[in-house]
């Protein structure tokens, strides 16, 4: 289990300068041939997504304005607040941003041959299933897991089993992915 908090995390800028990433976790570690990867993207002007062959990736709106991605022939969706989408990495998107505003976005990128996220907003406590990995990003509240306390801006990965997430008040919100391994991975 490795735990993060966005505010302390090194920020890597886009080289189109439309945006920046702060990296959350990659499995394997430090390969550009990653089976999972979780990263939270600030988007400060349009512009456009780099392109990720054999990859699907689900994006997350997660904190400012909407956000216009435009696949051309193939989709033109707008990103509502907590509503995860999911696209092919291969397709050619551009950003529109609304109003000028910057947005912050949560995105699990996986390898299609080997591994699938499913990304979902929880307001509750619940257990992951047995899955072979996840990540989880509070969003408010205060979350319990293990022994550890986590809040806003803050959450963990893991590659293996399942974990249980508790919310200690009455109202929270926590963004979380489990990764789904294919048959023979």
């Amino acid at each position: 289990m490795e735990f993060f908090d966005i505010r302390k995390m090194p920020v890597n800028l886009w080289r189109n300068g439309a945006g920046e990433t702060r990296e959350i976790c990659c499995f394997p570690e430090a390969t550009r041939d990653f089976s999972w990867r979780a990263s939270i993207a600030s988007l400060a002007s349009n512009g456009e997504f780099p392109q990720f062959p054999g990859v699907d990736r689900v994006i997350t709106l997660i904190e400012g304005g909407e956000v216009t991605l435009d696949g051309g022939h193939e989709f033109c969706h707008t990103l509502k607040k907590f509503q995860p989408f999911t696209f092919a990495g291969e397709q050619a998107v551009k950003v529109q941003l609304h109003d000028g505003q910057m947005s912050m976005d949560f995105n699990i990128m996986t390898r299609r041959d080997r591994c699938r996220a499913k990304v979902r907003i929880a307001d509750r406590t619940f257990t992951t299933f047995g899955t072979r990995g996840g990540v989880i990003f509070v969003l408010s509240g205060a979350w319990q897991l293990g022994d550890k306390l986590l809040t806003a801006d803050q959450g963990a990965s893991w590659s293996e089993g399942r974990q249980t997430l508790r919310l200690l008040k009455s109202e929270g919100q926590l963004l979380f992915s489990e990764i789904t391994w294919l048959p023979g991975h």
